[in-house]
């Protein structure tokens, strides 16, 4: 099982691309591309999140965003996704996923991840592998 994620360079915002040999990998590896940016550490606590989305770059961009509501909501920081169930539906995606978060402390290096922007958003598969990329405005 491959799930691996590299931060990209990008010129104001963080950017990264995460793979993995399945769609629910690729997620996962965005949820650990999404806490380093962040500062997530070991997770604690988990909290459960269900989205639906027209297709997979917004269901990308809206699980992102619930990752960020999240954390502003309920005074978290993201560290992974020990369970994640991507399904297509008749028309769009579904994704459940358990997130294991830390609560934000003073010894925390958080950093505000504001909204995820849909440029340069993408999910697809290519060379084998599932991809997805995304820039955090932050």
């Amino acid at each position: 099982m491959t799930t691996d994620f590299e931060i990209l360079e990008h010129t104001a915002d963080a950017k990264f691309r995460a793979q993995g040999e399945s769609l629910e990998e690729a997620f996962k590896a965005s949820v650990k591309a999404f806490s380093e940016i962040v500062g997530g550490d070991a997770g604690m606590y988990t909290h459960e999140i269900k989205i639906e989305s027209e297709n997979l770059d917004a269901l990308l961009f809206d699980f992102l965003d619930e990752l960020i509501f999240l954390q502003d909501t309920r005074g978290v920081v993201v560290s992974y996704a020990p369970e994640m169930k991507v399904e297509e539906l008749g028309e769009g995606w579904r994704l459940q996923a358990e997130i294991k978060v830390d609560n934000i402390t003073s010894e925390t290096g958080f950093t505000d991840v504001k909204a995820p922007t849909y440029s340069e958003m993408d999910v697809g598969f290519e060379d084998g592998e599932w991809y997805a990329q995304a820039v955090l405005d932050i």
